[in-house]
């Protein structure tokens, strides 16, 4: 599949989740959702408002009570997807944005068309026998997945599973892309510890278990102790980097791309192939 055709896809799968959240909007009460932050006897307080117009147009500032509790948190449910469906459209525009600078046609758009350079390309990564079996039914298996906070999971992506971010989206696509069998936050129980790595990965040829963290938020303190600490049991219990743990990081001045995550799929899975998307 060439990169035309994985972007085409992603922009369908976009537009099929622009259409749900503005349905969902659409259902929403009227208003936006605000607060103020109290401190007293060294406890935070928040009291919940709903900011609309009125009928001679000035902004109005109504308090919700705490009985009203539901009604605030359909508003904040509303400011959350108003957001999603900003970002919806950002990446839409990305994406047309690509297409209308792509080559039309190229040579490599005719290899990567040809069902013969593909098959030949795909049998040297592709497990045979009761390993193929095995990897099929594995990843195709119900599995638990991290229960917390499965609302923030809102990225589309081109297995039709929902990720927390962009970077995650850029890398569930490339496994899907070469067929590299995977479960995302899937469960792990190690060391005493139950984790949810980003990615449990099977290899396509060998089976063997790898797994996946891409650590997306160093700027935050809390983040980056919680995953020293995570990374500490994982090393006490067998899981290593750059042996069976496969470690991606970004901040806001190091973003995440395309090309660190080829070249760690290169770097474990020997997938050459890649490199021809």
């Amino acid at each position: 599949m060439t990169l035309r055709k994985l972007m085409q896809e992603a922009k369908q799968n976009l537009l099929k989740e622009r259409r749900r959240i503005e349905k969902l909007l659409s259902d929403a009460p009227p208003g936006m959702l605000i607060y103020s932050r109290n401190t007293s006897n060294n406890k935070i307080y928040y009291k919940w408002y709903v900011s609309a117009r009125n009928k001679t147009g000035k902004r109005t500032k109504i308090y919700i009570p705490n009985k009203d509790r539901s009604y605030a948190r359909e508003l904040a449910k509303k400011r959350l997807r108003m957001k999603h469906l900003d970002d919806i459209k950002s990446q839409i525009r990305a994406i047309d944005s690509f297409l209308a600078k792509y080559r039309e046609h190229s040579d490599l758009d005719d290899l990567l068309d040809s069902p013969m350079i593909e098959n030949l390309l795909a049998e040297e990564h592709k497990p045979t026998g009761e390993m193929a079996e095995e990897l099929r039914r594995w990843a195709k298996e119900e599995y638990e997945m991290n229960p917390a906070f499965p609302e923030l999971r809102i990225i589309p992506t081109v297995d039709n599973i929902k990720v927390r971010s962009k970077s995650e989206a850029l890398i569930v696509m490339l496994l899907s892309t070469l067929q590299i069998p995977y479960r995302y936050e899937c469960k792990l129980e190690i060391g005493g510890h139950t984790y949810y790595p980003d990615f449990t990965i099977r290899h396509p040829v060998t089976g063997k278990y790898y797994y996946w963290e891409h650590v997306g938020m160093l700027d935050h303190p809390g983040y980056r102790a919680d995953f020293l600490n995570k990374l500490r049991i994982y090393m006490g219990n067998g899981l290593l980097p750059d042996h069976n743990l496969i470690l991606t990081f970004e901040n806001e001045e190091n973003p995440f791309d395309i090309t660190i995550a080829q070249d760690k799929i290169k770097e474990f899975f020997d997938c050459d192939v890649v490199r021809l998307y």
